[in-house]
């Protein structure tokens, strides 16, 4: 997702979009992007990398973090035993992803405990081949649920949800893969980015200011 995998416009997904929209906040000159994702990334490899040191430099000038981890973790549960999923198994994976995120957010805040961190939460891309509600929903919750909690007990995180912007694709907002956004759905990220940036009082989206 943060690598923008999808967007067909070429803008560096939501996180080229988010360097485009604080450019034009006042009193800010230019934008620097560091983008350490990777496409397909686990919460046990970026806990590796953080821990090996491998972008502590990055973190320790960066002014604003963005995070979204889990949902390689999650397709890794499916792709293991595709024809045999249990609840069991999810809530199995998600014990250990709350144990890496955890470890990943002290690993960021002992390199640099000031800047905000953006938390993202996940979304259901199964819907889009079955238009309905399923059990993977209730699933996704508890992950979402955790996540957020994990952003609540971080006095410097702001949590945005993103599984509302892809319940189906009516309004086209996927990609080819059926899998990620489109550039539709980048801007529509972005946008619930500034919204919760505004309601965590980072933004003051009105006067074009950001307040940290």
């Amino acid at each position: 997702l943060t690598q923008g995998v999808g967007d067909e416009l070429k803008r560096e997904g939501y996180f080229g979009r988010l360097q485009q929209h604080f450019s034009q906040y006042n009193g800010i000159e230019a934008v620097d992007l560091t983008n350490t994702a990777k496409r397909g990334r686990r919460s046990d490899q970026l806990l590796k990398m953080l821990k090996a040191g491998d972008i502590d430099h990055h973190i320790r000038k960066a002014h604003l973090i963005t995070l979204t981890i889990g949902g390689n973790d999650i397709m890794k549960v499916i792709k293991k035993d595709l024809f045999n999923l249990t609840v069991e198994a999810f809530e199995k994976e998600l014990n250990k992803f709350e144990k890496n995120y955890e470890q990943i957010l002290d690993e960021i805040r002992e390199i640099n405990s000031t800047a905000p961190i953006i938390i993202m939460g996940l979304y259901n891309p199964i819907t889009i081949v079955t238009d309905e509600k399923s059990e993977f929903d209730l699933i996704l919750n508890n992950w979402n649920e955790a996540i957020e909690e994990m952003a609540e007990d971080d006095m410097n995180a702001c949590f945005t949800p993103i599984d509302h912007l892809f319940v189906t694709n009516t309004n086209l907002v996927y990609h080819t893969d059926f899998f990620h956004p489109n550039s539709k759905g980048y801007q529509l990220v972005i946008d619930e980015i500034v919204s919760s940036m505004q309601d965590c009082g980072l933004i003051d989206e009105d006067n074009r200011e950001l307040l940290f």
